[in-house]
């Protein structure tokens, strides 16, 4: 198994066997792949994974294959990760190309106004239990999220302020959470139209793996709720109000785990991962500078020993 460490000016390929990592050059292998549909950039959000799918269905029947209308799906997004590296951002010029991402996405969507120094940050950013990621396609930046872990020691992250009445008790009780905020992508450098969404909130599915919390949190507007309700089965929890940073009226939806994350697995194979993906994201704060930046998506192991 392989997975890819970026240090200060290389890149490496890292071998790994049992609890061995063993560092040697190289360059990732590019492969071709192939789209299924075509859609627009908005399309997932506005009802059109209903329209992937059937055109999934569609190709797999006419190929003789099985009737599972999510295969083709699959297996594009699954070519798509030969491409993607997931980099867990620590400082520097990264921290400032997923802030400058930020705003312009945000800019452009109406979700914040003009800011002088061109890039998105806030007072979440630095804390302990937080998770800034990059997500680049074939070396170049195309998206980003934040994640936050929350627990009863560590209950701070904008969902917690946002939604008091909703997290504080349960918190109290001992329910974790994930948090997931400050999604944005750069729509024109996708590799295709509509995939975004799919590369992206797949670490989430990492998280979840990873921690085992009671469920993840999604903070959205509520015209983009059908995608989160088609994918992962999310439950909306209030209706869309103020949230901090953010110009547009923004409701809580929430993932439950256990049971809803295995059968999203089943379904979605590509948002699978092995524990050494999971604990290279997770198993070190993202305040710590000697975690390795750049993770390659271990997806592909559990298709090729299917």
């Amino acid at each position: 198994m392989r997975a890819k460490v970026r240090a200060p000016g290389r890149l490496f390929h890292a071998t790994l066997s049992g609890a061995l990592l063993r560092l040697t050059d190289g360059k990732p292998a590019v492969s071709n792949f192939r789209l299924v549909s075509h859609f627009d950039s908005n399309s997932l959000f506005t009802g059109g994974y209903e329209d992937l799918r059937m055109d999934a269905a569609r190709n797999d029947a006419q190929a003789g294959a099985g009737a599972n209308a999510g295969s083709a799906l699959n297996r594009s997004i699954m070519q798509l990760l030969e491409h993607v590296d997931y980099r867990l951002i620590t400082g520097g010029e990264d921290l400032e190309a997923i802030y400058r991402l930020r705003y312009q996405s945000y800019l452009r969507s109406g979700m914040c106004g003009p800011i002088a120094s061109g890039m998105f940050e806030d007072r979440w950013d630095n804390l302990p239990n937080s998770y800034r990621f990059g997500v680049y396609f074939d070396g170049h930046l195309v998206s980003t999220l934040r994640l936050h872990y929350i627990s009863r020691e560590h209950p701070y992250s904008p969902s917690v302020d946002a939604y008091p009445e909703i997290l504080a008790e349960r918190l109290a009780r001992g329910e974790t959470f994930i948090d997931g905020t400050r999604f944005a992508t750069d729509a024109d450098s996708a590799p295709a139209p509509g995939v975004l969404p799919f590369l992206t909130l797949r670490l989430g599915m990492v998280a979840s793996s990873y921690f085992g919390q009671t469920a993840v949190l999604t903070p959205v507007k509520v015209e983009h709720s059908a995608y989160y309700a088609r994918i992962f089965h999310a439950v909306q929890r209030t209706e869309g109000k103020v949230f901090p940073g953010v110009l547009a009226p923004i409701a809580l939806f929430e993932i439950p785990c256990g049971e809803n994350l295995r059968q999203t697995l089943d379904r979605f194979p590509f948002f699978k991962s092995t524990p050494v993906e999971q604990r290279m994201m997770f198993a070190n704060p993202a305040i710590n500078r000697l975690t390795p930046l750049s993770i390659v998506p271990t997806a592909k192991y559990y298709r090729d020993a299917a």
